[in-house]
Parts: C-alpha cells; sequence; structure tokens
C-alpha cells in the first residue's frame, strides 16, 4: 500500500473510538465507520475532524472523506510537479482545494487504497482538468476554478506509479 493512503488509513483509526470498524467506502467517501454507534456522545466527529476528515454521519455509519489539510499535505510531498499530467495542472497548487475537487480527491484516495475507479478517477479528473483549464483562460480576470487539481493530479501519479 502507498505511504500517503496508509497515513489516510492509519490517522482515521487513530481518531476513531476502540473497537470501531474502519472500511473502504463503496460510495463517494473514502471509509465507513460504526463509530456513530460506538461512541453515541460524538466526540469521535471531531477527533476525525481534526484529522482532517470530513465527516457526514447517518443510519448509524459515518462517511469519511479528505479533507483540505489531506489535499495541502500531499501538495507539500511534492513541491515540484513528478510528471507531465502534473505539470499542466500545477498552477493549481497552494489554493484551498473546491468542493468538485476533493469530491475528485476522495475518490482517488479511495483507488489509491487498493478500491476500484482508477480509471473513473482518470476520467473525471481528465474532464474536470479540461473545464476548468478552458473556463480560466475564458475568463482569466475571475475566481480561479480549479483550485486542489494539483493534489488530485498527485493522486493520479501515486495511482500511476503503483500499477
Amino acid at each position: 500500500m502507498n505511504s500517503f493512503a496508509l497515513a489516510l488509513r492509519q490517522a482515521a483509526r487513530a481518531a476513531q473510538p476502540a473497537g470501531a470498524f474502519l472500511r473502504r467506502d463503496r460510495g463517494d467517501g473514502l471509509f465507513v465507520t460504526d463509530a456513530p454507534l460506538r461512541c453515541p456522545d460524538g466526540g469521535w466527529r471531531q477527533a476525525l475532524r481534526e484529522a482532517g476528515f470530513a465527516v457526514e454521519a447517518r443510519d448509524g455509519l459515518a462517511r469519511l472523506s479528505p479533507g483540505p489539510a489531506w489535499s495541502k499535505a500531499l501538495e507539500a510531498q511534492f513541491p515540484g510537479p513528478p510528471d507531465a499530467f502534473c505539470n499542466s495542472l500545477f498552477r493549481f497548487a497552494g489554493q484551498d482545494p473546491e468542493e468538485e475537487s476533493l469530491m475528485l480527491f476522495a475518490l482517488g484516495a479511495r483507488a489509491l487504497d487498493g478500491g476500484d475507479g482508477a480509471e473513473r478517477f482518470d476520467r473525471a479528473l481528465r474532464q474536470r482538468a479540461a473545464e476548468c483549464l478552458r473556463l480560466n483562460g475564458i475568463h482569466p480576470e475571475g475566481p480561479t476554478r480549479g483550485s486542489g487539481l494539483y493534489a488530485c493530479a498527485l493522486l493520479h501519479h501515486l495511482i500511476e506509479e503503483e500499477r
């Protein structure tokens, strides 16, 4: 398992209550846990948020997705682009990621963790990158669209290295 994927898993595991399971999500998140059932007082939620995860609880389960801190941490590991695709999206480095980029980041992190979806991530990332590059070219003085895409491209690089 990749060291970044392992760090995500270890951080989530360390932040949840004793005895709670941690499984790869089959939906839009990275992990699923039964922490709400193990610790009904809700202290688990704050611990997971402090570990850098967005938390969505429903029906006794919680879906965890990597938050902006994880995106920034990955960017910090690669101050320079490791490949041509990352280089094409380097202009989006150092910015707070948009919600769309965080959703893509969760999909890529799940694929890096050993889940399926690498092809889906590749396709969605390339489509989003093309859209943001085009929109930023049309409206260069407007707000930047695509913040967080460099971190997603780095995940793509790590997935390709694992293959």
